[in-house]
């Protein structure tokens, strides 16, 4: 890529980026088993919980920097703007507070002019806009409350605020048939977001569609359906001038500097419900449970669920594992640097077999092939 990865790639080797977890949602996606909640009830009281943790992290973290601070969900443009922005300002109070990319999440039922505004000011300069799909069907049948024609009406309003746009696409829908995923990249060439994620939908018991399926109420496309949409996205997309730098993401030279940091096990701290952080080896993640999360806060207690520090071999592992999914790869010189000669040489073992056919494994570097990025579960599963 240009001098804009070159960029990202200086910033991730300084301190910390920031994910904040907005759990609340007008309604639950059928697909969805993030830790979400549709009762508002609860935002205020969330809120203050989430500010209390930042103030404890960043008392046991020190005058750490702020390089990247992303909102995600739930649905963080669901809740008023105020509560984002006290979060801001408890991060900056708290923080050496200096990001080059702070990225919000955002439905198209919730964009309005005011939001975009109010957001811009507190220094929102990418926004990541969740379509799912172009199909009005599809969006009813997974409970998207929208349709493409508020799509692309909220986008015009979004693109005279913000000039780095992230557009969600999802494929292997219920239902869905390749023309689907075709009227979706059309659309992507009439709107020129800076960013595309295009995932494929995977089912977790968890969701309300795992049901569904199994009762045989909703069918899935079938393998060779699903690998038609793939490919037809990745010619499409690479047509279209969009550089595929991630597994599911393609960019014209604004890669997110976040999910970087997240793909290169980087260190980032996660506030709020279910969030997950990474420091200095040690991980820790926060209960799913909204009730639990406030309770333990108010108490000054902090709600995780997990936390350990990792040994050196699985810290090691996890860095492969996270690195592949970079269309870059991983530079064998740089980990055995930092992780020595043998256990470096223990996993690049592992993983031997697949060269060739689904790793390119020359020059130091070791990356997926275009046909290892098709087939990539398999290959990472060896590394679980």
């Amino acid at each position: 890529m240009d001098t804009t990865w070159d960029r990202c790639i200086f910033q991730l080797k300084t301190d910390i980026s920031i994910y904040v977890h907005v759990p609340f949602c007008s309604r639950r996606c059928i697909y969805c088993d993030f830790a979400s909640y549709v009762n508002d009830r609860f935002i205020s009281d969330y809120f203050d919980a989430v500010c209390h943790e930042i103030e404890i992290v960043s008392n046991q973290l020190g005058n750490a920097h702020v390089f990247a601070l992303y909102f995600g969900g739930g649905t963080p443009s669901h809740v008023p703007v105020k509560y984002i922005s006290n979060l801001v300002d408890k991060i900056r109070v708290n923080f050496r507070y200096d990001p080059a990319e702070i990225t919000f999440e955002m439905n198209p039922e919730d964009v309005t002019v005011d939001l975009c505004h109010d957001l811009k000011v507190l220094g929102v300069n990418r926004v990541s806009l969740g379509l799912q799909s172009t199909s009005d069907q599809l969006l009813k049948v997974i409970g998207r409350p929208y349709n493409l024609e508020t799509f692309l009406k909220e986008y015009e309003i979004i693109r005279m605020y913000f000039d780095n746009v992230n557009v969600d696409l999802m494929y292997n829908l219920p239902f869905e048939i390749l023309s689907d995923v075709e009227s979706d990249l059309k659309i992507v060439e009439k709107i020129r977001p800076d960013h595309v994620s295009f995932y494929e939908l995977e089912v977790h018991e968890e969701a309300p569609l795992y049901p569904m399926i199994k009762s045989g109420v909703v069918k899935l496309p079938s393998e060779d359906e699903s690998e038609k949409m793939y490919e037809t996205i990745i010619e499409s997309l690479d047509k279209l001038g969009y550089e595929r730098y991630e597994l599911s993401s393609w960019t014209k030279g604004k890669p997110s500097i976040h999910n970087i940091n997240y793909w290169e096990n980087g260190e980032y701290i996660g506030f709020g419900l279910s969030a997950g952080s990474h420091r200095e080896m040690r991980r820790w993640v926060n209960t799913l449970d909204l009730g639990e999360y406030i309770q333990k806060l108010i108490k000054g207690e902090l709600p995780r669920t997990y936390n350990s520090v990792n040994a050196f071999k699985a810290e090691l592992a996890e860095t492969f594992f996270m690195g592949l999914r970079l269309e870059k790869g991983i530079n064998l010189v740089s980990l055995k640097e930092k992780f020595g000669n043998e256990d470096v040489n223990f996993y690049i073992k592992k993983l031997e077999k697949f060269c060739g056919e689904f790793l390119d494994c020359s020059n130091e570097i070791i990356k997926f092939t275009p046909n290892g990025m098709k087939f990539s579960a398999l290959v990472l599963s060896e590394l679980v």
